[in-house]
């Protein structure tokens, strides 16, 4: 058995990166980028006007009320090159290349149009003002983005207006998954006592494709360790990582752990020091990753957060891997007893975050209602109301 903090060690160490794709712009948010990207053009890429008003030469407004001739008019989008006389202003709008000879604009508020001159009422009016300059967000040949940055919508409007229109990214990974326990049945089929519907695969498939992880195969094996094995070995070909639900505990009918050690997987931990989902088996084969999870709902998607969720992250080449870490006081007492650190399920309140009725590992309808987890070491396992605690926040 090993801790929480050597379990999510060895995630790291064993999830690395897997090859890179190159994919059309538009459809690389939530990927991370594998290389550095260069700019290949300065952004702006010529001097432009931040606003709607008037272009001209700032030393020419000696006081308030300076009256200038507008000699031409300046567009956004017009490639015709202007030029501003002393004395003169051009009518501009915002996002129009700035005159040659100009070194300021004024925005048309504090202005007045007088026919065919313009009134300025801004004194004194600064060199440079309303002027985005040559390279202002970034110089031609400087890094835009460097690798591992996760794409953002914002990310793709920068690189969009970099001309770059595709990027090289590590690809996320296939994941199978396989459903065991004949006591399951699908939802909407007809269920008889001693039977349940099965929700793990809904819920991990969920959990998933809110990671933006899409190529998901999913089988479901009788429990006996022929049809165990057969269809980890299926989705063992076709995928990079493999869960198992069910099936890893030491009953007569989980076959689970001697299906993955006859295919030949190495184990490289089984049983966690924690409570819910001590019975979490991590192994690997090549460069392929198996999750054997516990059956129990909730403690199954307590090691999908806690475990699976990093190692799919990093297989994609994202650096903060875990769920985001915040130190909050909690909101009411808790106390246990044992010697395995406890995940809690939890809501974040207006007066901190408050443990959920319903630990147990099967009850999944708090789960329902959390937005955070609770992680209690066991060397803290009595807080009271206002203490801080180590608070992980679910992705919604």
């Amino acid at each position: 058995m090993v801790s929480v903090k050597e379990a999510k060690q060895k995630i790291i160490t064993y999830s690395e990166p897997l090859s890179i794709e190159t994919r059309n712009l538009s459809l690389s948010v939530d990927y991370v980028i594998a290389e550095d990207l260069i700019a290949p053009i300065s952004l702006p890429s010529f001097r432009q006007s931040s606003m709607d008003g008037y272009a001209l030469y700032h030393e020419d407004i000696t006081a308030t009320d300076i009256v200038l001739c507008i000699e031409a008019e300046a567009k956004a989008g017009e490639n015709k090159v202007q030029f501003v006389e002393r004395g003169n202003a051009v009518r501009i709008f915002t996002g129009a290349p700035v005159p040659e000879g100009a070194t300021a604009v004024v925005m048309q508020e504090h202005t007045t149009r007088e026919r065919d001159s313009v009134r300025i009422h801004e004194f004194p009016v600064t060199e440079g003002k309303n002027i985005r300059n040559i390279g202002q967000q970034i110089r031609q040949g400087d890094i835009a983005l460097p690798a591992g940055t996760l794409l953002s919508a914002g990310g793709v409007g920068f690189l969009a207006g970099l001309n770059i229109n595709q990027v090289n990214v590590y690809r996320k990974p296939k994941v199978g998954l396989l459903v065991t326990g004949d006591e399951l049945v699908e939802a909407g089929g007809e269920i008889s006592h001693g039977q349940i519907y099965e929700s793990n695969s809904v819920m991990l498939r969920a959990a998933l494709e809110r990671e933006g992880i899409t190529d998901i195969s999913i089988l479901h094996a009788k429990d006996n360790l022929e049809a165990t094995k057969e269809a980890l070995d299926l989705l063992y070909q076709n995928n990079d990582v493999v869960l198992a639900s069910g099936g890893i505990s030491v009953g007569d009918y989980d076959f689970v752990g001697t299906a993955l050690a006859e295919l030949g997987a190495e184990t490289i931990f089984y049983k966690v020091k924690q409570k819910p989902g001590k019975p979490l088996l991590f192994g690997k084969k090549g460069q392929k990753l198996f999750f054997a999870l516990p059956g129990n709902p909730a403690s199954s998607l307590v090691c999908y957060y806690e475990y699976v969720l990093p190692a799919i992250r990093s297989l994609y080449g994202r650096k903060d891997c875990f769920l985001k870490s915040v130190q909050m006081p909690v909101a009411s007492d808790y106390s246990f007893t044992g010697e395995r650190d406890e995940f809690l399920k939890a809501m974040v309140t207006e007066s901190g975050v408050l443990p959920l009725d319903g630990q147990e590992s099967f009850a999944i309808r708090s789960f329902a209602l959390a937005d955070a987890i609770i992680y209690l070491p066991s060397e803290q396992r009595e807080v009271k109301s206002g203490d801080l605690v180590e608070v992980h926040l679910i992705p919604r």
